[in-house]
Formats: structure tokens, sequence, C-alpha cells
């Protein structure tokens, strides 16, 4: 056999099965991934419960939101967005005990909900008062989640004086 005939042997094309088997194995691979991402991947709550704070900022948020109320056009989404918060109440007094000295019980209670459209974020502002502070009124938790991918994205923490 000369060279152009192994070439031209090795360059054949594949049978079925050889196909059948790669396109089973790249499905194999693409659900392996999806499977992986998905069910390693531990949601925002769990991780502040766990002490991880990374996606918590003690400040206010900065963007350009826009007043909603309960929510407007977005108002299932806000309502779905609240029952995973209020599901999650537990972590609302850790985020703010993380940053600021507090040392009362803090009942936190969604006040509105904000969009800020340059960036596609929906901010969920929670406040809880204190009681007979001389310079608080309390102390506001704002969840900022994107809207396409309904993801938490930022949470900011502040005090709020009183006015």
């Amino acid at each position: 056999m000369n060279a152009d005939n192994r070439c031209l042997m090795s360059a054949r094309p594949a049978s079925q099965g050889e196909v059948g088997d790669k396109s089973l194995m790249k499905i194999i691979i693409t659900i392996f991934i999806f499977l992986t991402a998905t069910c390693s991947r531990v949601d925002e709550f769990t991780k502040i419960r766990e002490g991880n704070f990374e996606i918590v900022e003690a400040d206010t948020y900065r963007g350009t939101p826009m007043y909603m109320g309960q929510g407007g056009e977005y108002k299932d989404l806000v309502k779905s967005l609240r029952v995973n918060i209020e599901k999650n109440s537990d972590v609302l007094p850790l985020i703010t005990k993380e940053f600021f000295p507090v040392s009362e019980k803090l009942l936190y209670r969604f006040k509105f909900a904000a969009l800020d459209r340059e960036k596609d974020y929906l901010i969920l502002r929670y406040f809880a008062r204190i009681v007979n502070h001389p310079i608080y009124a309390g102390y506001q938790i704002q969840f900022v989640f994107d809207i396409h991918s309904k993801q938490l994205v930022y949470v900011f923490t502040a005090e709020v004086p009183l006015e």
C-alpha cells in the first residue's frame, strides 16, 4: 500500500456507530455539566447563613432606581422574590449585625420595590425600626436582583437616620 492510499484510508468517513457514539458522548457531557452547575450552586441566603457576606455591602444602592411600590409591571416577580426573601427572614438580622452594633431584636418588613432600568435591576427594600434611638430610625436592607436571571446580585444594608 502506498502513502496515497494510507491517507485515503485514514480520511474515511465515520461509520454511523461512530457518529452516534460521538453524539451520545456530547449529550452525556452536556447533561453532566448542567447537573454539576445546577446542583453545586448554593443560594446566597445559605452563604450568608454560613457567614459568607461577600455579596453584602454596608451602603445604599447607588444606581438610578425608580420607585414602583408593590412592583408595578413586575408585580408578580416582586411577589415571587418576596416569598423567597421572607422564607429566609432569619438572614436579615444576620446581615445587619455583621455590619452594625445591634443589640435589640430586629423585625424587618417589606417597604417597596424599585427598578433600575439602566442596569435591569429590581431592588426590594426592607426596613426594621429601632425604638427610642437618638440618631437612627432603623436599618434598611436592599436586595438587588437581575430582572432577567432573577438572581440576587447584591445586598446593601444601611442605618437610616431619623428625619
